[in-house]
């Protein structure tokens, strides 16, 4: 299968070398669609819904019961004050989208990605963007660093448009053993296609298989992350794998959960690196959930079925994109960053905050008075 590669018209390609960057994009539309299985969804008797939270919790039922009230309740005022802000502010933005390059520490000018306006996007943790444009409802991949494009199938299903998703790729877009995936946040239900292809594919599984809770199941299969071409995520005691031969396969392979007696509850990142699958436990102190007290980072040893705690990244930078559910890895030195570090964003923050392994602490790094204090940034990685 030959894959078509094009240049993007009317866009300027971002210096690779600024990368990783923060990207905000204030009033945002990603509103979606009426699906016709709406009321299909709503009718499901016996499945909880999932809420934004659920997707990093690693917990026990009772404490996830008290992490999702207490978290409802600061979210509710939380976002009561953002649409505030968004009327005050709406008119000023204009759907303002700006850049900022986290080595460099400045602004960048925001007129590189204006080619973002005229569509809606999922970025991935490797730097290339799903793109659906607005009007046609043209499908592809787009690398923002070199404007390429890769023709996917048409969403004629309106999957995209009608569900909360994710997307990841299993390896470079140029790769014809690339397999897009697309996760719905929402439901039990992931999509797949392959660039230069003609036709998406729909897959159904079956959440009893991994876990009685149905909403647990899903919020896990956000986290899903590649490491050597086959998809991973973690779930409590067990590593959940997903592989196309050429169809959807799932295996569960029993694993030592990691405990933490200090802790009632932590969100959970998974991430590659250098080949191999790490999971990052974020853990709030009980007064503030919505801050962090303490990270731990640890390696999957697939041999000894555990997870191996680390004390130190190496030459390595993580990225963690709390709104998009998706960590990466970079080499400090080439990309100009303090090594042994996790850089993190914070839902409804426009900070960055660099944890340092080595000395267990962690600095805000403020982008500068031009950003809405209240919107978080999406983490944009080199593209391969």
């Amino acid at each position: 299968m030959q894959i078509g590669i094009n240049e993007s018209e009317n866009s300027t390609s971002l210096d690779h070398k600024l990368a990783p960057m923060l990207l905000f994009h204030y009033n945002y539309d990603m509103s979606l669609e009426e699906s016709d299985d709406d009321q299909d969804n709503e009718e499901s008797g016996d499945d909880e819904d999932v809420s934004d939270e659920d997707e990093f919790t690693e917990a026990s039922d009772d404490e996830e019961s008290m992490e999702e009230t207490d978290d409802d309740e600061t979210d509710a005022s939380s976002n009561d004050n953002d649409d505030d802000t968004a009327n005050d502010e709406g008119k000023e933005v204009n759907d303002t989208l700006l850049l900022y390059s986290i080595s460099s520490k400045q602004l960048l000018a925001n007129s590189k990605l204006n080619y973002l306006k005229d569509h809606f996007y999922w970025i991935t943790p490797q730097g290339w963007l799903l793109m659906v444009h607005r009007d046609s409802h043209e499908t592809f991949l787009w690398n923002p660093f070199t404007s390429q494009r890769i023709s996917l199938p048409f969403d004629q299903d309106r999957f995209l448009r009608t569900n909360y998703t994710r997307c990841l790729l299993s390896c470079k877009p140029t790769d014809t053993n690339c397999v897009v995936l697309v996760l719905s946040l929402n439901d039990t239900v992931i999509w797949y296609c392959y660039p230069g292809g003609t036709q998406w594919f729909k897959h159904e599984y079956q959440s009893r298989r991994f876990h009685r809770h149905r909403g647990s199941v899903i919020g896990y299969m956000a986290l899903l992350t590649v490491v050597g071409g086959k998809f991973y995520t973690g779930l409590g005691d067990s590593v959940i794998t997903l592989d196309f031969s050429p169809n959807p396969k799932f295996d569960i392979i029993p694993i030592k959960a990691v405990q933490n007696p200090m802790y009632n509850f932590s969100r959970l990142y998974l991430l590659e690196s250098s080949g191999e699958l790490f999971s990052l436990f974020f853990y709030p102190p009980m007064t503030c959930p919505k801050r962090i007290a303490e990270i731990e980072v640890y390696k999957l040893d697939i041999q000894r079925r555990a997870w191996v705690k680390v004390y130190t990244l190496g030459d390595r930078a993580f990225f963690v994109n709390s709104t998009k559910c998706f960590g990466a890895s970079v080499s400090a030195k080439e990309a100009c960053l303090e090594e042994n570090c996790i850089y993190f964003s914070r839902t409804g923050d426009k900070g960055l905050y660099v944890h340092s392994m080595e000395r267990g602490t962690t600095a805000a790094l403020n982008p500068g008075e031009d950003f809405l204090d209240n919107v978080a940034a999406e983490i944009l990685m080199p593209a391969p």
